[in-house]
């Protein structure tokens, strides 16, 4: 069979991705569309320019009568002009604005026609080229299909960003003109910026590639004949490439390699490998994306999961990083761990390759790596199942891929590394509270290019997004979580998702109703801060009080299970204080067991009853510290002996105590930092003075309270002097918070002056890592002369002083 004929067949046998309408939520219709690629391409090394033809064939399945047609021409972004290269200019990169030819990269197409006739190129987004229009011949009725013929092509830049090349190494990452998606928000025509990454319809691929005949080449989807290269570079020659050729028998049931891709006598429109090139036919069904990698120096590795076949591609001095079996096996393991969490891998491969740039991307079935970090190939193979098989629009909707990934990614981690823990889970949501208290926080669900800047961007859908989902967990439970991911992949794989789409799963599975915390979580980033308010307990509600407290109440925090009839109920006043909500875990601690409710976190204030066997000790509010609270300190009340609180401390505030040193600063989440030491030192007045300091700290940026307190002895001293200082510092009290800005309370009797001071200093910026910070401040103070046997009256007279201080500061770095 010559290859046109291949082509065809190919087309014809190979079945639509999906039918027309899918009922995944039994209200809404669910449809989308379908394309199918023929693409030849010429790799020119002397020009680095990559060439060919493309046929697509698509099918509007859709409820709507299409008019107009539109590409991707994703390299157009890697160029000076581009929205891409603009956004860097603005936050003072600068990578592809200055690049001049043959440095930047492009991707062009000609000679299109549509139905067989000509039509015009036309770039809505002008002057940035990285999407084209076409408008149709005709309309595009439902049910209809069309033809589309068009050459192209296209050229990586030498600065690498999720594409590029070096030397013979091109990480053709996007390259071809890819169909814009077509969904229930219309056409897609949407520029590529550095943040968010890609949305694509399903289809199949044939690509048929020329290249130097040293070439190695990896790729989405599997070398139907030619040679890749995987032979002649493999590391372990007793196992040789899995090509899994025989994955797509319908499509390919009459196929012959050596007819196929061996030399052509008669023409025809498929590629002619000569001297010193080769042919290599690719196809892939079920992908909304196709991406290539090659480099003549890259080495081999291969290996199994299940029936999937890994591909390793790495460079030379890789072999101790990389080589060896070292990525083989951590393919294998994260492909093992992802498995398990979600569902079976849905395609045959998975091709890992040591790409020109650090971090990494991923593709279908292909993932472009700057490390064989075990983390990384967990991280991005994670995406092959929550961006490739469940396809996201990821600059629409970036956490629902990214921080998604970033959350499996932590569980693995936990459960396969031990490398992460509750704490550092905690962490994250402190950090992302820290924000939310300075007023910096984005919410998670914002279209890519309208955050304020790339940083916020990243925490806002990496950090923020994977917090989302702890919570999640936490509400719904690790079981029913897991639950929900697997029924998640089992009914929207190879179909596009939404947060509708996975809310309506997360429902149905756990049985709750988490609209609330889906809008709170991912669409506003408002402050929560809950306290303990009024708590009652009675003796007595055996058996029949127990039963309507529901299933919760009276339950274990660490087994979930019930308790035997309690002896005590205890009323609990959830306080709400600000605007955020979220279900709030109840726990009353008692003698010999601990019992857990769950308030609804709604209402500003809220009774929950809680059953317990033995008497209630203590009340705690979200020990876990998982709804992001931002201030803990009011989330704890002791009921037996408080009044040893108020003899310890001075109150009831929860709080730690340390030695103090001089080189760290204790810091807790959930308490206050008590730290003492002794102070020494010598003056000619008062001589030996001794004394202590007490210092405090909260969150790293409350309660910076100081206090010390001396005595000077008199001993070895001129004028022996004994006296009594104090010095005491109030700083940032939690109940003075206000986004940005930093309050000082001094006053203080030391060596011969006592005074106060009151300082209040506020701190503006737009952007997290670049631009003008600028800080307002306004200071009081007063100081009088109070010992002059302390003080040389060359610098004192025996008058006070108040003094008041304007400041204003503007700093920036270049």
């Amino acid at each position: 069979m010559p290859i046109p004929a291949l082509l065809l067949a190919l087309a014809q046998q190979a079945p639509l991705a999906r039918p027309a309408a899918i009922a995944a939520d039994p209200r809404v219709a669910y449809w989308q569309q379908e394309v199918r690629y023929d693409i030849t391409a010429r790799l020119d090394e002397a020009r680095g320019v990559l060439e060919g033809e493309e046929r697509i064939s698509y099918f509007n399945q859709s409820p709507d009568t299409l008019r107009t047609f539109a590409l991707h021409l994703y390299l157009n972004a890697f160029r000076p002009g581009s929205r891409w290269a603009a956004a860097d200019s603005a936050e003072r990169r600068r990578r592809f604005n200055d690049l001049a030819d043959p440095d930047y990269g492009f991707n062009h197409v000609r000679n299109v026609r549509i139905q067989g006739r000509a039509v015009a190129a036309l770039y809505p987004l002008a002057p940035d080229s990285t999407i084209v229009r076409f408008i149709l011949p005709a309309p595009l009725a439902p049910g209809e299909s069309l033809q589309v013929e068009l050459e192209w092509d296209a050229r990586p830049s030498t600065v690498p960003r999720r594409q590029g090349r070096q030397g013979r190494h091109y990480d053709f990452a996007q390259w071809y003109p890819r169909v814009v998606a077509y969904d229930r928000h219309g056409w897609n025509e949407h520029a590529l910026y550095p943040a968010g990454e890609f949305y694509g319809e399903f289809g199949s691929f044939l690509v048929q590639l020329e290249v130097p005949a040293d070439q190695v080449v990896g790729a989405t989807g599997v070398p139907v004949c030619g040679d890749p290269g995987w032979a002649g570079a493999n590391q372990v020659p007793a196992d040789p490439p899995r090509l899994r050729r025989d994955y797509y028998p319908r499509a390919l049931a009459s196929f012959d390699p050596d007819e196929q891709c061996g030399p052509r006598k008669d023409g025809g429109r498929d590629l002619l490998a000569g001297p010193g090139r080769k042919k290599v036919v690719w196809y892939a069904e079920d992908v909304h994306h196709f991406a290539l990698s090659m480099d003549p120096a890259y080495r081999y590795q291969g290996g199994w999961w299940g029936e999937v076949a890994i591909h390793v591609l790495y460079r030379p001095g890789d072999e101790n990083t990389w080589g060896r079996g070292t990525a083989v096996e951590r393919t294998a393991i994260a492909l093992e761990w992802l498995d398990g969490l979600f569902g079976k891998f849905a395609w045959p491969q998975i091709t890992n390759v040591h790409r020109l740039e650090g971090g990494g991307t991923e593709f279908p079935m292909m993932i472009m790596n700057g490390s064989a970090n075990q983390g990384l190939i967990v991280h991005e193979l994670g995406h092959n199942y929550l961006m490739g098989i469940l396809a996201n629009n990821e600059w629409r909707e970036g956490w629902l891929d990214e921080g998604f990934s970033s959350y499996q990614d932590h569980l693995f981690y936990v459960e396969r590394q031990a490398g992460g823990s509750r704490a550092t889970i905690r962490n994250l949501g402190s950090s992302l509270t820290a924000l939310d208290l300075d007023g910096m926080s984005e919410p998670a669900s914002l279209v890519s290019e309208n955050y304020r800047d790339f940083t916020s961007y990243g925490i806002s859908v990496y950090n923020r997004g994977e917090w989302f989902f702890h919570q999640l967990e936490h509400i719904v439970g690790r079981e029913t979580m897991r639950r929900i991911l697997r029924t998640y992949y089992d009914r929207w794989k190879f179909k596009h998702v939404d947060e509708d789409a996975f809310r309506e799963v997360a429902e149905a599975v756990s049985g709750r109703d988490l609209r609330t915390f889906f809008a709170e979580a991912l669409h506003g980033t408002d402050l929560v801060d809950y306290a303990v308010g009024r708590v009652r307990v009675e003796r007595g509600g055996v058996g029949e009080w127990d039963a309507a407290a529901g299933s919760t109440a009276g339950a274990s925090p660490d087994s979930g299970s019930a308790v035997p009839p309690s002896a005590y109920r205890t009323r609990v006043e959830v306080r709400r204080k600000a605007a955020g909500r979220r279900p709030v875990r109840v726990w009353v601690i008692a003698e010999r067991d601990t019992a857990v409710a769950e308030a609804e976190g709604l209402a500003e204030r809220e009774w929950v009853e809680v059953a317990t066997r033995s008497r209630p000790r203590a009340v705690r509010l979200d020990p876990e510290m998982m709804t992001g609270d931002w201030n803990l300190l009011d989330n704890e009340r002791r009921l037996a002996f408080p009044w040893l609180q108020w003899l310890a401390f001075g109150n009831t505030r929860p709080r730690r105590l340390h030695f103090d040193t001089w080189f760290a600063t204790p810091v807790h989440r959930d308490r206050i930092a008590s730290s003492f030491m002794p102070v020494g030192w010598y003056n000619d007045a008062g001589g030996i003075t001794l004394g202590f300091r007490h210092r405090q700290n909260y969150f790293g940026r409350f309660e910076q309270n100081v206090a010390i307190l001396t005595w000077s002895t008199g001993w070895q001293s001129d004028q022996d002097v004994e006296d009594r200082d104090f010095f005491t510092r109030l700083r940032n009290p939690t109940w003075l918070r206000a986004p940005g800005v930093s309050q000082t309370l001094e006053w203080y009797n030391v060596e011969g002056r006592f005074g106060a001071r009151l300082a209040v200093e506020k701190t503006a910026r737009e952007h997290l890592t670049f631009g003008p910070v600028r800080r307002y401040g306004f200071a009081l103070q007063w100081l009088e002369p109070d010992d002059f046997r302390y003080l040389d009256r060359g610098y004192y007279e025996d008058a006070g002083l108040v003094e008041a201080t304007l400041s204003f500061a503007v700093s920036d770095r270049r």
